[in-house]
């Protein structure tokens, strides 16, 4: 049971990160956070299950995420200094 609850916490934050409008700094933002949060959380699940396919996806999942959250911080931070 300990190790399904891992599952289940990471399946409700990125559940929870589904719920922000995109169309707002704020909202990617948190998107792509919660992601990043839910998918190293998965990862952890699928490495401690194991499920390989589970933890090389979420894996990849924490790197795109990451990759994206920092191109939107980079973005927002030129558009307020210009």
């Amino acid at each position: 049971m300990g190790i399904e609850i891992i599952g289940i916490v990471a399946t409700v934050i990125i559940l929870a990160s589904n719920c922000f409008k995109t169309m707002t700094f704020w909202g990617s933002f948190w998107l792509r956070l919660l992601n990043v949060i839910g998918s190293a959380i998965f990862l952890v699940y699928g490495v401690l299950l194991p499920a390989i396919s589970t933890a090389i996806l979420n894996g990849a999942l924490v790197v795109i995420n990451l990759y994206h959250l920092i191109v939107l911080m980079i973005a927002h931070n030129k558009s307020k200094h210009a």
